[in-house]
Parts: structure tokens; sequence; C-alpha cells
């Protein structure tokens, strides 16, 4: 969905291909994309290879598999590519929320795309 081609699988190491973050367990959470595994990240079962950081992980994290919109429902679009996520990408990730949350027919934006610049693209 977004602009990046992410389906080579990336090491731990390497820089991700977007990161999402938020909070978590009552800190911090960061979703580090590494690999995702269908072209259609809104079908219903679409899986992203992540390194998981949270409270509860440590600092290290966990990697593993996990559903695209348990990242994209709750966790904000930080970084695409190892930058700064442009204002389509943001509304890219807004409608894929919206089919996740709703009939799909508006975009939703959390307070920090929104003061990003991002504006519902209809």
């Amino acid at each position: 969905m977004l602009n990046v081609s992410f389906i080579d699988k990336k090491s731990k190491d390497n820089p991700p291909y977007a990161v999402f973050t938020g909070t978590m367990f009552g800190g911090p959470a960061t979703y580090k994309v590494l690999k995702k595994y269908k072209n259609d990240d809104s079908a219903e079962y679409s899986a992203w290879f992540v390194v998981a950081v949270t409270p509860a992980t440590g600092e290290l994290g966990d990697m593993g598999d996990t559903y695209v919109k348990d990242v994209v429902s709750s966790f904000d679009l930080s970084e695409v590519d190892g930058r700064v996520p442009t204002v389509e990408e943001f509304a890219e990730i807004a409608s894929l929320r919206s089919a996740f949350t709703s009939d799909g027919t508006s975009e939703v934006f959390t307070m920090n795309e929104i003061m990003a610049g991002a504006k519902p693209t209809k």
C-alpha cells in the first residue's frame, strides 16, 4: 500500500521499510516493518514481518509476524524508507485504517498525522 516496495525481507540490523510508533503497556512502542507478505495490505489476514519494541519486549524487541490491521489501527506512521512520510503516504495509511475500523467510507487520521499535514483525499 505504501509507495515503498517492501516484499524483500530485511534483517533486524538493516533500516526498516516503515516505522510505526505509539503506546503499548503504558509505555512507548515501535513497530519496524521488515517485510510484507501480500501486495494487498487491506486483505483480511495480511501480515508484516516486524521488530516490535515495547515495554514488554525490552530494548532489543521481538521479531515476528503481525497482522497489518493490528499495527495500522493502533499506531502512527512515523517513517517510510528512512524519511518522513509524505501526505500521500499518511492518506494511504488513513485509508487502510478506515477500511479496518469502519465501513471504509471516510479516512481516519490520528492527531500526529494531522499535525504532520495529512488531509483527506476525498
